[in-house]
């Protein structure tokens, strides 16, 4: 029988020598992190004695004619990553540098055969939207990588990975705020999936908001479970069939906002007029509606143009810096929220 060839070590075995986590193995591997020098030293260490060599295909490391990058969303049908994309590709370095979109579908299995499938290619560096659900081992392959990579608008691991995106929680308080200030007292927020790093960041923006005017935050008025059109019309329309609706809407995005537009004409009502609506992203369609739709913006465009910048930064660049960019939310004001304050005598009766 031939010789059984030797088990490649991996990031665990490193993790099991050195006593600590393999989030903390990629964090040293990465130079990230603020970990204690001791720590360093022992993960160091380990990989030494367990003979560990992060892998690349051989194809990868011949030298191309071109730079190839991929960027990986969870909803191809969001233009808000359209714009990100565009931005992107509108301001990468060369004319031989190319970006592909792909997408994962929101899956978390899809997403572990794609990241496979890069791992073992000539793929030059990822610009990846997790799915939901994505947790730091489900990248141990990526990170036992040379490919590098940059986590964008949904962070996970919080300093395990280079990360570009907005501030979630900031924009959702702004939101709220917003509608609270005009005299709304009760608020539906409806839209995103719970396992979700983006949905979470914006329902703590919602439910401290609310909490720290001493308003009340109503389970019911709370939907998740979508993000499309749509799931918007159709969680609106059940909420508006109850006895006492709300008298403001948040989507967690534009697209679900766009839906609980739809479904308030469908009962004769007017956004704007008699209820009001907050969106969340600014896609090009916000400001197309019939009546315009109120957003918390982090401009995409914009967004992409600092991705793209920092691409360059991490190419070939073993030693660069952590990347820790959080772009500033801002809310534009349309006519979806009404330009006036409610009464105070129908704020008390709500």
């Amino acid at each position: 029988m031939p010789p059984t060839m030797p088990k490649r070590a991996t990031i665990h075995d490193v993790a099991k020598a050195a006593n600590v986590s393999p989030a903390t193995v990629s964090l040293v591997l990465h130079q990230k992190g603020q970990l204690a020098l001791d720590t360093r030293e022992r993960v160091l260490d380990a990989i030494k004695r367990v003979g560990y060599q992060r892998r690349r295909s051989e194809e990868s490391q011949k030298r191309r004619r071109s730079t190839t990058y991929c960027m990986i969303i969870d909803d191809i049908g969001n233009p808000y990553f359209h714009e990100i994309y565009k931005g992107i590709s509108d301001n990468l370095d060369t004319n031989d540098t190319l970006i592909t979109l792909a997408s994962s579908g929101d899956s978390l299995e899809r997403q572990a055969q794609m990241l496979d499938n890069f791992v073992h290619s000539a793929i030059d560096g990822l610009v990846i939207v997790p799915a939901s659900g994505t947790k730091t081992e489900h990248l141990d392959a990526l990170c036992e990588s040379n490919i590098p990579f940059l986590m964008v608008v949904r962070n996970i691991g919080f300093g395990s990975f280079d990360y570009i995106g907005g501030n979630p929680m900031l924009g959702m308080l702004m939101a709220t705020e917003h509608l609270i200030g005009l005299g709304h007292r009760r608020i539906a927020f409806l839209g995103g999936y719970a396992a979700n790093y983006a949905f979470n960041e914006r329902y703590a923006g919602f439910v401290s908001t609310m909490r720290k005017h001493a308003l009340p935050v109503e389970e019911n008025l709370i939907v998740s479970g979508g993000s499309s059109k749509a799931f918007g019309r159709k969680a609106a329309a059940e909420i508006l069939r109850s006895d006492d609706p709300p008298t403001a809407f948040i989507g967690y995005n534009d697209l679900v906002a766009i839906g609980i537009m739809n479904a308030i004409h469908d009962t004769g009502l007017q956004p704007g007029k008699d209820i009001a609506v907050v969106g969340y992203d600014d896609i090009p369609e916000a400001s197309e509606q019939p009546i315009p739709l109120t957003t918390v913006a982090t401009p995409p465009y914009e967004l992409g143009k600092v991705i793209a910048n920092a691409l360059g930064r991490i190419k070939d660049d073993v030693g660069h810096g952590p990347i820790n960019i959080t772009y500033p939310p801002h809310l534009v004001q349309r006519q979806s929220c009404g330009g006036h304050r409610l009464s105070a005598e129908k704020g008390q009766q709500k």
